[in-house]
């Protein structure tokens, strides 16, 4: 097991690192072709300064992509979550507290030998309200082995598997009567032991809801607003050092 996490996170790494080059080199290059046809047509001084204005705008974008990936692959992904990712406001400290030892609760159903619990963990309606798509008594439904399980409640859920990996298919029925559509996710089951999904809802009824590890859950997205003030330093860097010794 641990060489698989050690080799998920260098294959992590690299592609990070792959998507990086690949966001520069394509941007680099587009924006090159558009400043070549600027300067071609430098005469027709308002067609040369739109491909000037487009192909920075490539290129600024370009880097703008590139640059959660390439911190990714310089940081790992533990650092760069914590630099780069931001909770959803729903996710408070109390939130996170509440989760981490829901997580780590002793096991509520009898595990017989070579079997475990799995422990899904719904997050709360508050956290995803949408009263349009869904009934206020609407409750989550999974299917775990083939077998289906209406909860009665938002609140954890133990069921005896076996241990491995067990795959998981989650859904909310909506106000239609017609169920969400499902999320899918694979956990990882220890024998006489708790695997644990968080489980989340789509927000929007035509759109996927998500079956997350709880870590997932806690980190959030990645900011927008933190990633476009890195990329405007490294984009100055990079100018000061042409102008430097350009």
């Amino acid at each position: 097991m641990k060489g698989g996490v050690e080799a998920g996170y260098w294959r992590n790494m690299a592609t990070s690192a792959g998507l990086a080059v690949l966001f520069v080199v394509v941007s680099v290059a587009v924006a090159a072709a558009l400043f070549g046809l600027a300067y071609l047509l430098s005469d027709v001084w308002i067609v040369a300064r739109l491909f000037l204005g487009i192909g920075i705008t490539v290129a600024v974008v370009g880097f703008y992509a590139a640059t959660p990936f390439l911190f990714d692959a310089l940081l790992g992904p533990k650092l760069f979550q914590r630099l780069f990712c931001v909770r959803d406001k729903a996710l408070t400290q109390n939130a996170i507290r509440e989760l981490t030892a829901v997580a780590a609760a002793p096991v509520t159903v009898p595990l017989a030998p070579g079997r475990g619990a799995l422990r899904i963990v719904p997050i709360k309606p508050a956290w995803w309200n949408d009263p349009d798509a869904y009934d206020d008594d609407t409750r989550p439904v999974v299917v775990v082995e083939e077998t289906e399980h209406r909860l009665p409640e938002w609140n954890p859920y133990d069921i005896a598997v076996p241990a491995g990996m067990v795959e998981v298919v989650a859904w909310l029925p909506r106000r239609t009567g017609i169920p969400g559509r499902p999320a899918s996710g694979l956990v990882d089951v220890p024998a006489g032991g708790v695997g644990t999904l968080v489980y989340r809802p789509s927000s929007l009824p035509e759109l996927p809801g998500t079956a997350a590890d709880l870590a997932g859950e806690l980190w959030g997205e990645t900011s927008s607003f933190r990633t476009g003030w890195v990329t405007t330093v490294l984009i100055g860097l990079a100018v000061l050092v042409w102008l430097v010794f350009g």
